[in-house]
């Protein structure tokens, strides 16, 4: 029988906390137990095992970000969305580095809730292309490089990559965006 209180909801913000104090390699069900303070064997009445949780915490951290990007786009289009968007993604990447590569990470497991986090993902970079005049295969497109370009920053920076140079990052970072938006105007199509 599970322990009154203990719920689904509980036990994945839990682990989204666990996660971001520890890392998601930091996570296991016996650790998450004792954070909660009950047996491991209670985790399993509200959550299949450790790939459901992590696609949880993944979904969860998704959805945070999701509406950290539609409210800072909010009222903005083209390119002063497109500078809001970009900037909440990089805030949001390195204020949760653990989260984001577990939300990275739900790609690779073919997590259950991939499509849902997928749509979640797209859902503000597809708002702020839809100020451009672009066909739907070009906004495909245009997402592609946008996401790999803001993610691959954030990962870079992570890393240390561009700890070489007393450069602010964030100079380089808006380099890049802005070619984006340069791109996307010159992509788009006259009626």
């Amino acid at each position: 029988m599970a322990k009154k209180g203990l719920s689904r909801d509980l036990i994945i913000d839990t682990a989204l906390r666990l996660v971001e104090e520890r890392g998601p390699l930091g996570l296991s069900m016996r650790e998450l137990a004792e954070a909660l303070d009950v047996k491991a064997a209670s985790l399993y009445n509200h959550i299949s095992g450790m790939d459901d949780l992590m696609g949880q915490v993944g979904l969860r951290a998704t959805e945070m970000r999701t509406r950290a990007q539609l409210e800072a786009i909010s009222g903005k289009t083209r390119g002063e969305a497109l500078f809001a968007l970009a900037d909440t993604y990089h805030a949001f990447a390195m204020a949760h580095e653990s989260l984001d590569k577990v939300i990275m990470g739900l790609q690779r497991n073919l997590s259950s809730v991939l499509p849902q986090a997928g749509e979640l993902t797209m859902k503000p970079i597809l708002q702020v292309l839809d100020g451009y005049a672009l066909s739907d295969d070009a906004k495909i497109h245009w997402q592609r490089v946008l996401r790999a370009t803001m993610h691959g920053f954030c990962v870079h920076e992570h890393m240390g990559g561009f700890s070489h140079s007393p450069l602010p990052v964030s100079d380089s970072y808006h380099m890049a965006i802005r070619c984006i938006a340069e791109g996307l105007e010159k992509a788009e199509v006259t009626p």
